[in-house]
């Protein structure tokens, strides 16, 4: 399945959906790709909806993942990673908060979006 990344512009932020089996290498270099998208959007609220990620990545990788959330991401005000709820490790999660980005991750897109809003 090829790697592909949609964009859907909301009034007051921006939901991310990457699906397919990237390599890690694909996956960083999107995030990247997407990350430099973001400094033009006028929301700084993002959801990253990676339920249709099929791709296993280890502990290390998922480290790695969330540094370059919190290096690509962090100009943003919060970043929420939709995945499904059997792959929330929190892993990312904690290193992108670490390096920068107020991240938080989640298994459905209302509560993510209702904490991108700060109505959580």
């Amino acid at each position: 399945m090829p790697f592909e990344v949609r964009y859907r512009h909301e009034s007051d932020h921006v939901v991310v959906t990457f699906s397919g089996t990237p390599t890690l290498d694909e996956f960083l270099s999107v995030l990247q790709e997407v990350g430099a998208d973001s400094v033009v959007w006028a929301p700084s609220l993002v959801a990253l909806d990676l339920r249709g990620v099929s791709t296993p990545y280890s502990f290390t990788e998922q480290l790695r993942i969330g540094e370059s959330v919190g290096r690509n991401f962090a100009h943003l005000r919060r970043i929420a990673a939709i995945v499904p709820p059997e792959r929330i490790t929190r892993v990312g999660e904690k290193v992108a908060n670490r390096t920068g980005a107020r991240t938080l991750v989640f298994s459905e897109e209302p509560p993510a979006v209702a904490w991108l809003r700060g109505t959580d």
